[in-house]
């Protein structure tokens, strides 16, 4: 029994002695130790924990076994500089940390030559790739120089608000393999738990941004997250988030908070009921399917390039695609 990432990084030799059956633990930046680890234990018969306090190398540099020969993703950057009050990831993936855009690019011209049709460029947030190495955010640069590679379809995930430039936006006006669909977490319609978030931009900037999106790329899908009872959320604040009948989302990934230990929202107490939680939750999740199937409605009749990535999970009858 293995236990690794955030929670390995986290916790170490404490889930050992938690949970005694576990064999193996190892953090965020050690996945190249895991097959090492795994020998050792069968070895020996007991306990192997690795926890590092930094990448050596990136996810890139491991061996690869792709899922599919038409669809590739491509890591150019790990870590986050953000600190959201909810989220654990920049304590145990630590600091932003980006590639050189040479070897990336060298990566994609190398899936394209192996047959790949579409490649996701991957990133705790793409849009501020770069500013560790050039000191300023290059992903619209980048972006083109993917394209440059003739490769058919480029996506990207995922991207932070307050670092999504007018230079990236545009590039969705110019780069006809730049497919139109963006993932753009809102997270909360009202300033006031934006704040509390450490999200460090607005609601009104939020809506600026995708009006500015809509107008180089006016076939631009949009989905998003939404997290539902951040501490302090009143009904006024929930309300907020109708904004997803504004934007109309063709998908939407919404959570109820829940406390991640060790983060800075996790000491906000909160007395509001859980059942008052649910049924916002409850009402979100309507609104946003509402709006989703009035949005794709207008899907109906067109005749769309699709690359099919294989059978339905539901019905093995219908292909699925994007």
């Amino acid at each position: 029994v293995v236990i690794g990432g955030c929670i390995g990084q986290r916790d170490g030799e404490d889930l050992i002695k938690k949970l005694s059956h576990v064999d193996v633990v190892f953090g965020t930046f050690n996945l190249a130790s895991l097959p090492r680890l795994i020998e050792q234990a069968l070895l020996t018969g007991d306990h192997e924990v690795e926890v590092l306090s930094e990448a050596t190398d990136f996810p890139t540099d491991l061996p690869t076994e792709r899922e599919s020969k038409w669809s590739a993703w491509l890591p150019i950057s790990i870590g986050c500089n953000n600190f959201c009050s909810y989220c654990i990831v920049p304590y145990v993936r630590g600091r932003e940390k980006s590639r050189p855009m040479e070897d990336i690019v060298a990566d994609a011209e190398s899936l394209k030559a192996d047959g790949v049709k579409e490649i996701t460029l991957l990133g705790q947030n793409v849009n501020s790739y770069g500013r560790d190495l050039y000191g300023e955010p290059r992903f619209a640069d980048l972006l083109r120089s993917i394209a440059a590679t003739g490769v058919e379809r480029i996506r990207f995930a995922t991207s932070h608000p307050k670092d999504l430039n007018d230079d990236v936006i545009k590039a969705f006006g110019e780069l006809d393999n730049l497919m139109p669909a963006l993932h753009l977490p809102v997270q909360s319609g009202s300033n006031s738990i934006l704040k509390a978030m450490h999200r460090r931009y607005t609601r009104e900037h939020y809506l600026d941004t995708i009006k500015k999106l809509r107008e180089v790329r006016p076939d631009i899908a949009l989905s998003t997250d939404i997290i539902v009872g951040f501490p302090g959320e009143t009904e006024e604040d929930f309300q907020q988030t109708y904004l997803v009948k504004e934007v109309g989302y063709t998908q939407a990934f919404t959570f109820i908070y829940s406390k991640r230990e060790g983060t800075p929202a996790a000491r906000i107490e909160d007395d509001t009921p859980k059942e008052v939680i649910q049924e916002r939750f409850e009402r979100l999740v309507n609104l946003v399917q509402d709006r989703a199937l009035e949005v794709n409605q207008a899907e109906v009749g067109k005749v769309v390039s699709v690359l099919v990535e294989g059978a339905s999970k539901r019905d093995e009858t219908v292909l699925m695609g994007r």
